[in-house]
């Protein structure tokens, strides 16, 4: 069945919401059984800011909630010339044959293409996938968008990347610090194949390492290879300046302190 990843905002209608003892037990339950109520990539936000994400486990490792884990993906298809053009507005390509694991149907739902006009990469585009159709090793399959494209496919000149849902392959941050940190997960997961919520966002207890919080303006975490987290002189050799701290705090988005502005977006 196709579907597209869901974001939910636990609680009841109105400015203030409230919840019930227990109502978010299912974040921390850990099975190597789907729950069908949610799909991988599936986003849930609570009291507290907190952000979690619905993902799987794979690899040896196990995952610990006082520590970050890692994505491992790579990409399922490198870059790839079409060769079935598709027009404007259509929400289904068809992906050449190529160098590829036998493929599952929907196995890809969750993942992204990244699609290149192939000449100066004036049209690139991204959409989620949120459905394909099996096929065999190497062999030619479609996949279905969660919007229609805007600009033409042209077979034998457009280029597409198309990348596996990044939550379905979640592995222990003890592995490198080149791996990217997801977030935190709920609960413990021992093995691979298990199905569980991660933390991405929000108020949460991590191991802290180096000088995290000291005084001297270290109040900005940086992950460390383990998925502790450390403090911006361990991680990037950088001492802040007096009267100021290593807390992000977000981004201008219009206008400069020289002149109008800035219209600041703040990330807490």
């Amino acid at each position: 069945m196709k579907y597209t990843n869901r974001s939910v905002q636990l609680g009841e209608a109105g400015l203030v919401q409230s919840v019930s003892e227990g109502a978010h037990n299912f974040l921390y339950r850990v099975s190597t059984v789907k729950d069908p109520a949610w799909n991988i990539g599936d986003v849930v936000e609570i009291g507290g800011g907190r952000k979690c994400v619905y993902s799987k486990s794979t690899g040896a490792s196990a995952l610990y909630n006082n520590r970050g884990c890692s994505f491992s993906g790579t990409g399922y298809i490198g870059w790839t010339t079409f060769t079935t053009s598709a027009t404007i507005g259509a929400t289904e390509l068809t992906i050449p044959a190529t160098s590829h694991a036998v493929l599952a149907k929907d196995e890809l739902a969750g993942g992204f293409i990244a699609i290149f006009d192939g000449d100066v990469d004036l049209y690139s585009t991204t959409r989620m996938i949120v459905g394909n159709t099996g096929a065999a090793d190497g062999a030619t399959f479609k996949v279905y968008l969660d919007a229609k494209i805007t600009y033409a496919v042209t077979s034998g000149t457009s280029v597409f990347e198309l990348y596996e849902n990044p939550y379905g392959a979640m592995i222990g941050g003890n592995t490198s610090r080149n791996d990217v940190k997801a977030g935190v997960p709920m609960a413990y997961v021992s093995a691979a194949a298990n199905y569980f919520w991660v933390q991405v966002e929000g108020i949460v207890w991590v191991t802290p390492q180096g000088n995290l919080g000291n005084t001297g303006g270290y109040n900005s975490g940086w992950w460390h290879d383990f998925g502790n987290i450390t403090d911006i002189n361990t991680a990037l050799g950088i001492t802040p300046a007096d009267s100021t701290s290593s807390q992000y705090a977000g981004y201008p988005i219009a206008g400069s302190i020289g002149g109008n502005g800035p219209l600041f977006c703040l990330k807490g």
